[in-house]
């Protein structure tokens, strides 16, 4: 009797694990979220090239060329300190901030989207646009327009 107990509990236990497993599954495809195999495959998150850059203001920018030929920085900004090694903590102490995405592309000569606070696209991106994001970065405080500094300043 006792085998049978077992069995019937195991038997239990194993079908209550897949319709559990099921309806997690189900419940993603409701709400229309992409599983993980959806997203290693969607070619803006497959990372084809990484460039490698400095730190920049106590923070690790990072670029990197996707599939889908966009180029992702991910950034600080504000970074955590200036030039000088003072902390920044907000706009006011770093406002070009506020506009970053500009200086940016000025700098590279095409558009970059922000995506969020910290997240730049480069659509289409090439390699000389790249390269000259990581020379934006490498070279920004000598870079860095008189006004902003003048803001800091006062």
């Amino acid at each position: 009797m006792k085998t049978k107990t077992y069995s019937f509990i195991i038997v239990g236990l194993l079908f209550f694990s897949c319709n559990s497993n099921n309806s997690e599954e189900s419940e993603s495809t409701k709400n229309n979220e992409p599983n993980k195999e959806e997203i290693m495959e969607d070619p803006e998150f497959v990372i084809v090239k990484e460039y490698p850059m400095d730190e920049w203001g106590g923070a690790q920018p990072e670029l990197t060329l996707r599939e889908s030929g966009n180029a992702w920085l991910i950034t600080e900004v504000p970074p955590f300190e200036d030039e000088d090694g003072n902390e920044l903590f907000d706009d006011e102490d770093f406002p070009e901030g506020l506009e970053f995405e500009k200086l940016i592309a000025d700098y590279i000569g095409t558009d970059v989207i922000r995506d969020d606070r910290e997240v730049f696209i480069i659509e289409n991106a090439t390699e000389e646009q790249c390269l000259k994001v990581v020379e934006f970065f490498a070279n920004y405080w000598d870079l860095r327009k008189e006004e902003y500094k003048m803001k800091k300043e006062n």
